[in-house]
């Protein structure tokens, strides 16, 4: 089986080309022992998470990234009525995701919320006291008390900060659980392709291959934070668009569009 890489018009044949080389090591990988066997602890952690909460007090968070899809995904199996919550930022939400949820429909055609919000209409509840924007976390303490814990798609080996926060919490908390943190981002890969799932078009804007597609993420679009390793660069080839539409918004304070 392989995945199935959602079009986008902002790709390029070269794009296109170099994907379909790269998928040839996510079916390799597909196959070998480390992955197989880092599968099948995840599927007992999950399974062993659900049998400790038997009052479903919990949601799955959706991005539409790779690894919240295969999170989502992976816990259908044990949990499948598990509420799923798509929070985005209408401002800068990535204007490819939709095509992507279009083709998880079948996935999440049970139970699917999503919930909206935009700086651009702000009023004083997204902010703090020093006017910093919070309104993303208001709507995840108000997400923990109406469903519970929030399972995420975070793995150890994306940064020091989340290597940092498996070590001290493992893969379970009293408000988080996160069953893909001892994957990798190549076990991430070869389980989409192992199972067909839909893969958003931004990991295949490699440029022809000049950015690392292991490296790529789908996430807001102008978020002056995380854009170290060549982001900048990438949002401006490939969302340029969308940067020029923004203007010097919120999102867009010091970023040198």
């Amino acid at each position: 089986m392989e995945t199935m890489l959602i079009y986008s018009p902002r790709l390029t044949r070269a794009d296109i080309e170099q994907w379909e080389r790269t998928e040839i090591a996510d079916a390799m990988h597909a196959k070998t022992a480390g992955y197989l066997a880092r599968l099948a602890e995840t599927k007992a952690a999950i399974k062993a998470f659900v049998r400790g909460r038997p009052d479903g007090r919990f949601y799955g968070g959706l991005s539409f990234g790779k690894d919240s899809i295969v999170m989502c995904h992976l816990m259908r199996e044990a949990a499948p009525n598990m509420h799923i919550v798509s929070i985005r930022n209408v401002e800068n939400f990535n204007p490819d995701s939709p095509r992507v949820e279009m083709a998880l429909q079948a996935l999440l055609s049970h139970d699917y919320e999503v919930i909206s919000y935009d700086y651009r209409c702000a009023d004083a509840s997204y902010y703090d006291a020093d006017g910093h924007p919070v309104k993303w976390y208001n709507i995840l303490r108000d997400l923990k008390k109406r469903y519970g814990a929030h399972i995420t798609g975070i793995r150890a080996d994306e940064s020091a900060k989340r290597n940092r926060r498996v070590r001290v919490f493992g893969l379970e908390t009293e408000y988080s659980f996160a069953p893909l943190a001892y994957m990798t981002v190549q076990d991430i890969f070869a389980y989409l392709y192992d199972n067909g799932l839909p893969v958003h078009p931004v990991y295949a804007m490699t440029g022809g291959g000049r950015w690392d597609k292991y490296r790529l993420r789908v996430s807001a679009i102008g978020n002056p934070e995380g854009r170290g390793v060549g982001r900048l660069q990438w949002e401006r080839e490939y969302y340029g668009d969308v940067l020029n539409r923004m203007g010097k918004t919120l999102w867009m304070r010091e970023y040198d569009v």
